[in-house]
């Protein structure tokens, strides 16, 4: 009785993940139980989920990873007491992907400086612009 309480937590766990992934991904699909290949569908990425009180993350990424196809590969872990709450289950990937990732954000984030006074801004900072001084 716990293995099946167990395997329908597992598949529900897909299920909530995937319907919350479609605000960015409105692909996005869960795989169903018992099918190899990635468990969420419809998105650049590979995807394993996993709703156990065990703990294996290297051989759930492992898994994540045999999938990829070329993908960045990740583990989304829902752990004992969590809710139906996707945004609060843990994420983890390899550390070189996930620097791969946030130095692509960062390329696209990095502050620029005030052509005029030299502070950290994005644009002309808002005292220039006040005192009317133009770029």
């Amino acid at each position: 009785m716990a293995s099946q309480h167990r395997k329908h937590r597992g598949m529900r766990t897909q299920k909530v993940v995937a319907e919350w992934l479609k605000q960015w991904y409105p692909n996005a699909e869960s795989s169903g139980s018992g099918r190899n290949g990635e468990d969420i569908t419809g998105v650049p990425f590979s995807i394993e989920i996993k709703a156990r009180s065990q703990f294996s993350p290297l051989a759930w990424i492992k898994q994540a990873e045999s999938n990829k196809g070329g993908k960045i590969a990740f583990v989304v872990s829902r752990c004992n007491g969590q809710a139906e709450r996707a945004e609060e289950y843990l994420a983890f990937m390899r550390l070189g992907d996930l620097i791969n990732i946030l130095q692509t954000y960062a390329a696209n984030q990095e502050p620029k400086r005030c052509t005029q006074c030299g502070s950290w801004i994005n644009t002309m900072c808002r005292t220039c612009q006040i005192g009317g001084i133009n770029a």
